[in-house]
């Protein structure tokens, strides 16, 4: 069995989504239980032929004799200093770059632990990759972890929400909403396994019955096949990708759409739809099976070797360069769009418009992701991994959130069907209040009239408001003089795209 301090994974289980945290360095021993127990049979042998040894070289003066502690074999050593060794090789999950040691007392005797009472070894350091977090990120990270929370809990909550009124309305449901539907989903799969992961394994090392918690730490109970945490989090890992993929394709419709002139909105979205949700796995399998017969350590959640764990990144990182540069294109035919406007008005507030399109863009895109890109994970001062972590972290949880108020409850034509639904809400139920009063002398005309009165939107629609409000469809929703990234949705199209795809909520 493996045993964790108590102070390693609570801090790192938290944030296990980025590398820095979940990645295990390559000098890491990972051996099988009966390799380690033979291995350690044969190290305890030849320490003991070689402390029984006629021939071998006493040490005059005071001295600790050589000593066997069950790991490593102990020279004879000077009393009063500290002898220090390599951490051995053949302990599962030690780290061989680090040192253990040993303390020889002033009376020639080895160090006895009050708290044990027995003779004790220090091997803190070999254990380092779970105790060594730095103070700074370890002072913060229950903040953190609030954040997190929070955040993944408003994206939850506003994607359930927009997924329902989406749903509900007709009108809606075109090829370019159901792209941002199943964006939706994907966001909310993500959600939902990190908040699992968070609240459900025990330090983010695994599930209760995958491990055994004790006064020392946390242990690994070796030896079983913990198919459960291992699916786990290969589930999650897919969410994960998926959720990635979903943003690409997102950023590939989009630059679709204001790229190619006669790209037809509805043309190839099953392809779309295919590729959002089979492309993770063609990458997420393939690591699953390299884990299963080379490296099937833990419950996956750690990457010890980074050629592995490349196989699932390498595509997350491609397809975020990519999306990149889709932003950056975009972003240069907007501004040639705006430089070559002829209204002075249209000249005086391009620069506004343009700030307010990238704003748009850029959880559209997944541009934050860009930002500590090139960051490695090792040898980066603690200052540095404490910001990445904030800006990941928040930027993560929230990305939903910020999705669902763009493309749904900013949304135009939403926000439009929800303002006709009310207005029909309305105009039943003073109906049924007139009819209750037997008032007949009111007419569906009069009514109309009233709420004229009330309401600008009806005062602006004279004559034909009645059939405004009893039409199934808005008449049209194009603002000519609205933001750069408008759309068009009119009776006979549901979802026209002659221009860009955010629906007026700039």
């Amino acid at each position: 069995m493996t045993t964790y301090p108590p102070l390693g994974l609570p801090a790192y289980g938290v944030l296990a989504i980025t590398s820095l945290l979940t990645t295990l360095r390559a000098d890491v021993v990972w051996i099988s239980p009966e390799d380690q127990q033979q291995r350690i049979q044969n190290a305890s042998i030849a320490c003991y032929k070689q402390m029984y040894n006629e021939s071998r070289q006493i040490p005059n003066g005071v001295h600790c004799p050589m000593y066997w502690d069950t790991l490593v074999c102990w020279p004879d050593t000077p009393a009063g200093t500290v002898s220090v060794m390599p951490c051995p090789n053949y302990v599962n999950m030690f780290q061989m770059d680090e040192n253990a040691s040993k303390v020889c007392t002033e009376n020639g005797t080895w160090f006895v632990s009050p708290t044990l009472n027995k003779m004790w070894t220090n091997y803190s350091s070999c254990m380092a990759i779970f105790n060594k977090v730095p103070p700074l990120i370890a002072a913060n990270i229950d903040r953190i972890r609030l954040m997190a929370n929070i955040g993944y809990g408003m994206s939850l909550v506003s994607l359930i929400l927009a997924i329902i009124i989406m749903l509900s309305f007709k009108r809606l449901h075109c090829a370019r909403n159901t792209i941002h539907l199943n964006l939706f989903v994907s966001f909310i799969l993500r959600a939902t396994f990190s908040f699992l992961k968070e609240n459900i394994l025990v330090q983010g090392l695994g599930f209760p019955v995958d491990v055994r918690q004790h006064k020392g730490g946390v242990e690994f109970i070796e030896g079983t096949e913990h198919w459960e945490c291992k699916l786990f989090f290969a589930l999650y890992n897919y969410t994960l990708a998926a959720n990635y993929m979903w943003i690409f394709v997102e950023a590939l419709y989009l630059h679709m759409l204001i790229l190619v002139a006669m790209f037809s909105e509805k043309s190839g979205i099953r392809w779309y739809i295919i590729f959002g949700w089979a492309s993770p796995i063609t990458f997420v399998v393939p690591w699953a099976i390299v884990r299963l017969m080379l490296e099937d350590k833990l419950c996956w959640n750690t990457h010890p070797t980074q050629a592995y764990f490349w196989i699932m990144q390498g595509p997350i990182v491609l397809s975020t360069l990519v999306n990149f540069g889709f932003f950056l294109n975009v972003i240069r035919i907007l501004f040639t769009k705006l430089n070559a406007a002829h209204s002075p008005e249209a000249k005086k507030f391009r620069y506004r418009r343009l700030a307010k399109s990238i704003l748009v863009l850029i959880p559209l895109f997944g541009v934050h992701y860009i930002v500590f890109l090139g960051l490695p994970d090792k040898h980066v001062n603690e200052t540095a991994q404490l910001v990445k972590l904030y800006f990941e972290m928040f930027f993560n949880s929230i990305q939903g959130f910020f999705v669902s108020l763009l493309f749904c409850f900013f949304n135009g034509e939403v926000q439009g069907e929800i303002r006709k639904q009310w207005y029909r809400f309305r105009l039943m139920r003073a109906t049924n209040f007139r009819n209750s009063r037997n008032l007949g002398n009111h007419t569906f005309s009069s009514y109309v009239s009233h709420e004229s009165h009330e309401s600008p939107k009806l005062r602006r629609s004279s004559a034909g408001a009645t059939e405004t409000i009893a039409m199934n469809g808005i008449t049209s929703c194009k603002n000519p003089n609205g933001p750069l990234l408008d759309n068009t949705c009119t009776a006979d199209d549901d979802c026209d795209a002659n221009t860009s795809l955010t629906n007026g909520h700039l």
